[in-house]
């Protein structure tokens, strides 16, 4: 019994680390579309341009007003893509169902 309680917990731990990490949910024109649950289960979502390194220093993406930032050494990408972008990142916001 004591083993099986060992494992419930475990897996719980695992399930609740999987909600607060981002995970990916869409890509539109070339962004990446990812989100997180916060502690209350509203969504948290971002946008990027896939690429390495982390997500603040070495990728282009949109803060949270919908405005690109480009990291310095980096190419800015074509905006006329964005609004199909920033539409994706409504909708991820407006409900925990991304339709």
């Amino acid at each position: 019994m004591q083993a099986l309680r060992l494992l419930l917990l475990t897996l719980m731990a695992s399930v609740a680390s999987a909600s607060t990490s981002f995970q990916p949910l869409d890509r539109v024109e070339g962004w990446l579309i990812e989100r997180r649950l916060d502690a209350n289960q509203d969504p948290i979502c971002r946008a990027s341009v896939p690429g390495p390194g982390t997500w603040f220093s070495a990728r282009v993406h949109l803060d949270a007003n919908d405005e690109m930032v480009v990291p310095a050494g980096l190419h800015r990408p074509d905006e006329t893509r964005l609004e199909a972008v920033r539409d994706a990142l409504r909708r991820c916001r407006a409900s925990v169902l991304y339709l």
